[in-house]
């Protein structure tokens, strides 16, 4: 017949067992974490890096200049409904 401090130590063992396995994986999940993160932020810089290319190709496809919209404008239409049409003299 098994004895009471003989029960305690085996719930003991198993219970370092199971602390010790719990540890190594929360250390592996941890170790899987830092590497996604690493991954991310790596991701995220090339991102940037492509976004920041597009932008300086579009700002030299179109410049920002400032555009007179009346050259592109026959007709004026007001809230009130009445319309105005430009005379242009060139």
């Amino acid at each position: 017949m098994r004895s009471s401090s003989d029960d305690l130590l085996e719930i003991m063992k198993t219970l370092a067992s199971n602390t010790v396995t719990l540890q190594q994986n929360i250390m592996s999940f941890q170790q899987k974490t830092r590497s996604s993160i690493h991954n991310l932020e790596k991701q995220m810089g090339q991102v940037a890096s492509s976004v920041g290319k597009m932008e300086a190709q579009i700002n030299e496809k179109f410049p920002s200049q400032a555009l007179n919209p009346k050259e592109n404008v026959s007709v004026i239409t007001l809230r009130s409904g009445k319309e105005l049409e430009e005379k242009r003299s060139k």
